[in-house]
């Protein structure tokens, strides 16, 4: 699904220039929102939406039932990098390029969150032990965004 295009799901009519405001209105509609910075968290948030249950591996408060989860995890052989790698003129372009992703995914973060701690109601189940806002994989996309 692309949350910028002008037409419904599946359709891809590009619009002439980014509407973040669109794009966060039509995240906001998805029917389940996983990050994959929480990849575990997404997995328990969307089995407790689509079966109404929680698995044992989705107590991250219970070291033992959170290791049972079998879960795969890809690097496609990326080479590890740092944003201090790069130049401030580079990270300058980059904030210009991706300002309308980091408010998307900023926004995306904040409805997971909510829906974890739901989820975490719901069951009476500790489903998010880490604090994302700390996480140094989402640094980034959650720093104060210049204008």
């Amino acid at each position: 699904l692309r949350y910028t295009c002008l037409g419904g799901p599946g359709e891809s009519d590009f619009p002439g220039f980014l509407n973040v405001t669109r794009a966060v209105s039509n995240m906001m509609m998805t029917e389940y929102l996983g990050i994959a910075e929480a990849y575990q968290e997404s997995i328990c948030l969307l089995r407790a939406k689509l079966t109404g249950a929680l698995p044992a591996f989705c107590d991250c408060s219970n070291a033992t039932a959170w290791g049972l989860f079998n879960g795969t995890e890809e690097d496609h052989n990326s080479t590890p990098h740092s944003l201090s790698d790069y130049s401030e003129a580079v990270i300058a372009d980059i904030d210009t390029i991706t300002f309308a992703d980091r408010v998307l995914y900023r926004a995306a973060v904040e409805r997971f969150e909510r829906e974890v701690r739901e989820v975490e109601k719901q069951f009476g189940t500790k489903v998010l032990c880490k604090d994302l806002a700390s996480d140094p994989a989402l640094k980034y996309v959650l720093a104060p965004l210049a204008d």
